[in-house]
C-alpha cells in the first residue's frame, strides 16, 4: 500500500505534510528496535519518553515513511503531523491487520477490581469447551498458547491486532482482552470491537492520571462505544442509574438486576452462592476464595450467555477454575510452620477492603488477622491514608512496607499510609522481605497472614533503572524452607 493510499485512512487527523515521494508501505511500526526496511514509522511523545527524537535511527533502519505529531524538518522521507499519533495507530493497525476482530469472538473486560479473574475465567470456560483463543491482559498474554510476560493491561493498539491476526492464523476463535482506563483514554483500543463488553466496577483509583473519579469513571463507560452492532454490554448493577438511558443491549449483574447474586457463603474451601439468572437458578460452588468472586463469576457467565453460550455447560465448566496468580492466592507451603498465607494484588482502597473482610471470615475461634502492605510510587497519592485507615480498621496487626517505589522515597509513602491510622500502632519494616518474615513470625495457628498490594508481579520496581526479582508468594516459600531448616 502506498503512503498516499495509507493517510487516506487517517485524512481527518491529518494537520500538515512535508517533504515528497509515496513509497510503499509493508508494516507499520512505533518502537526503533524494530523498525525493518520499508516501514511506517509512527513517532509518539510519551510519559517518558519521545520517539521523534530517534527519526534518524529508524530512517537508517529502513523507515520510509514518519506519522508524527509535531513538525521535525525535513528528513529525507515522507512526513504526516497528525494531532494524534495513538488514534493515528489505531485505525492503522485495524487497515493493516484486516479487522481480525471480524472473525473472531471478542471479550472486553474493564473496572477497578476484577478484570484479571474474569477475563481468565472466560479464557478457562472456553477452553474447557474445547475452543481455542487468546488472552490478553495483567498477568500473561497467552496467544493460543504462546505465553509471554506483559509490561502493561492493555498493550498499543499494533500489538493487539497483531495478537489478533496470529490468533487466527492458529485457529483460534476468541479474544479476550484486559482494558484499562489508560488503554481506553489513550486510544490503544479505539479500533477494537466487541461481542462482549463488562464493567465489573469503579473504585478509587489511578487518580494521578485521571485527575477526578468523576473523569475516571467516565473513561471506563467509555468500553461501551466499542461493541459490535450486536454486541451486549454486562454491567456490575451498582451502576444501573447510568446506564438506563443508554440505547445497547446491556443486562446486569450484581445484587439485583439479570444476574442476581445472592446467599454467599465463603469458607477455607472456595466460595459458594446462587445466582438467579434470565434462564434458571444456579447454585454455584468455586474452588477460590472470596465474595468477590461471585461477582467475577456472575459476569463471566453473563458475558458467554448472553451472546449465545449454554448456560449449564458455562457454569459446569467454571466449577474447577483454579484462579489466577497473586488473587486471594493461598500459601500451601506456609501451612508446614503453622502460617496461613494468601497473597493478593490489593493495591487500592477497595480491593485491600475485599480482601481483608474475606481474610476475617476465613479466622477461626479468636484468630486474628495480621496484613503487609505498602503503596505503589509515582501514582495516586491520595488513596495512602485511606488504605491505611482500611488496615486500621479491619486487621487486627497492620505491618506498613515498602511496594514499589518507583523512584519516591519509600519512607514517605510509608508516612503517607501512617497518616490513616488513629486507632491502633502498626508495624512499620521498610523492607519488604523482614516484613513478610515478622508477619509470619507473629502468625499463630489460627491467624491469617495476608500479603497485599504486589500479587503476581516478580519483581520490585525502586526506580526506572533498578528493580529486583522479588515475588510475594515466592519469598514466603523461602521463609518457610529457612524456618524448616532452622528445626532440623
Amino acid at each position: 500500500m502506498k503512503f498516499t493510499e495509507v493517510m487516506r485512512f487517517v485524512h481527518d487527523l491529518v494537520l500538515g505534510w512535508r517533504g515528497r515521494g509515496d513509497p510503499e508501505i509493508r508494516d507499520i511500526e512505533t518502537h526503533s528496535s524494530f523498525v525493518k526496511k520499508g516501514d511506517l514509522f509512527i513517532c509518539r511523545k510519551g510519559e517518558k519518553f519521545d520517539s521523534h527524537q530517534v527519526v534518524e535511527e529508524v530512517i537508517s533502519k529502513g523507515a520510509v515513511a514518519l506519522i508524527c505529531e509535531r513538525d521535525i524538518g525535513n528528513r529525507g522521507v515522507p512526513m504526516a503531523v497528525v494531532s494524534d499519533s495513538r488514534v493515528a495507530e489505531a485505525i492503522l493497525a485495524d487497515v493493516f491487520y484486516g479487522s481480525p476482530y471480524e472473525r473472531l469472538i471478542t471479550f472486553g473486560v474493564t473496572g477497578t477490581n476484577g478484570k484479571t479473574t474474569v477475563t481468565h475465567m472466560v479464557h478457562h470456560i472456553l477452553s474447557k469447551m474445547g475452543m481455542k483463543g487468546s488472552l490478553v491482559g495483567t498477568v500473561k498474554n497467552d496467544i493460543v498458547g504462546r505465553v509471554e510476560k506483559t509490561e502493561n493491561t492493555t498493550p498499543p493498539a499494533l500489538y493487539l491486532f497483531r495478537a489478533m491476526r496470529e490468533t487466527l492464523e492458529k485457529g483460534g476463535e476468541y479474544f479476550i482482552l484486559e482494558v484499562s482506563s489508560h488503554a481506553l483514554a489513550q486510544s490503544r483500543v479505539f479500533s477494537m470491537r466487541f461481542d462482549s463488553a463488562s464493567l465489573t466496577n469503579i473504585t478509587r483509583d489511578h487518580l494521578d492520571f485521571h485527575k477526578s473519579f468523576e473523569e475516571y469513571m467516565k473513561v471506563k463507560f467509555t468500553i461501551f462505544d466499542l461493541l459490535k452492532s450486536e454486541g451486549v454490554s454486562v454491567i456490575n448493577s451498582d451502576f444501573i442509574s447510568h446506564f438506563k438511558s443508554r440505547r445497547f443491549k446491556k443486562v446486569f449483574f450484581g445484587k439485583l438486576g439479570d444476574y442476581v447474586i445472592w446467599d454467599i457463603s465463603v469458607s477455607s474451601k472456595g466460595t459458594s452462592f446462587k445466582l438467579d439468572t434470565p434462564y434458571g437458578r444456579k447454585q454455584m460452588d468455586l474452588k477460590i476464595i472470596g465474595d468477590f468472586n461471585a461477582y467475577n463469576a456472575a459476569a463471566a457467565i453473563a458475558m458467554l450467555v448472553e451472546i449465545g453460550f449454554d448456560l449449564d455447560e458455562v457454569v459446569e465448566n467454571l466449577k474447577d477454575f483454579k484462579g489466577v496468580d497473586g488473587r486471594f492466592e493461598p500459601v500451601k507451603e506456609a501451612e508446614k510452620v503453622g502460617s496461613r498465607v494468601f497473597v493478593d494484588f490489593a493495591h487500592s482502597p477497595d480491593a485491600l477492603e475485599k480482601a481483608l473482610r474475606n481474610a476475617k471470615k476465613l479466622i477461626s475461634g479468636n484468630g486474628r488477622v495480621i496484613v503487609v502492605f505498602g503503596a505503589g510510587g509515582m501514582a495516586d497519592k491520595g488513596k495512602r491514608r485511606i488504605m491505611g485507615e482500611i488496615a486500621d480498621r479491619l486487621a487486627d496487626i497492620s505491618i506498613v512496607t515498602n511496594d514499589d517505589p518507583r523512584g519516591e522515597d519509600p519512607r514517605e509513602i510509608m508516612n503517607d499510609i501512617l497518616e490513616g491510622f488513629t486507632k491502633n500502632e502498626p508495624l512499620v519494616i521498610e523492607d519488604r522481605r523482614d516484613a513478610i518474615e515478622t508477619a509470619m513470625t507473629l502468625a499463630g495457628r489460627r491467624d491469617i497472614v495476608l500479603i497485599a498490594g504486589r500479587g503476581h508481579e516478580e519483581y520490585q520496581v525502586f526506580s526506572d533503572d533498578m528493580k529486583k526479582p522479588f515475588k510475594d508468594i515466592d519469598i514466603v516459600r523461602e521463609i518457610v524452607k529457612e524456618k524448616l531448616r532452622k528445626k532440623r
